[in-house]
């Protein structure tokens, strides 16, 4: 589990790193898509959604995370929303797929399963916002073998 996360945050920064024209939305219209797909899965079998913001978690997350892209790469990370569904029947799986077509109106959709590093994921799948060297949203879903993953993470991100 720990090479699965390293590997979403080293997407993540490549992510980050490489956004350059991305149009910018509003954050609460990503948020509430987020939070409509955990109240439809986290009673469901197999799923489980947890949300960190300040207060509940979310420093300790940061933390560990500082190390990875630097703590005030972080610094602006104002909630983060995991949903695990690695032990989800292969019809919920498909399911939450397409629950990520949402994010196609709301935000830039990066091909990254083209990239070598990424392309032995089963499924890959990758969302962002930017503006003016700012993310205000980023959500990436990614399976490889049992390891099954959508990750929200919100704030203001201030790229350096």
């Amino acid at each position: 589990m720990k090479y699965f996360m390293v590997r979403i945050m080293t997407l993540a920064a490549f992510v980050f790193v490489t956004v350059t024209a991305v149009c910018a939305q509003e954050r609460s219209k990503v948020e509430q898509a987020v939070n409509e797909i955990v109240s439809r899965y986290e009673n469901t079998e197999g799923v489980d959604c947890m949300t960190l913001v300040k207060g509940g978690g979310l420093e300790i997350i940061k933390a560990a995370l500082n190390n990875e892209f630097g703590k005030s790469f972080m610094k602006g990370v104002t909630s983060i929303t995991v949903i695990d569904y690695s032990d989800a029947s292969p019809e919920i799986c498909t399911s939450l797929r397409k629950e990520m077509d949402v994010f196609l109106t709301m935000l830039q959709d990066f091909k990254i399963d083209e990239v070598n590093e990424f392309a032995d994921n089963d499924y890959i799948r990758c969302f962002a916002a930017e503006n003016d060297g700012v993310l205000s949203d980023f959500v990436i879903a990614m399976e490889n073998g049992d390891s099954k993953t959508v990750m929200y993470m919100a704030g203001k991100i201030i790229i350096e």
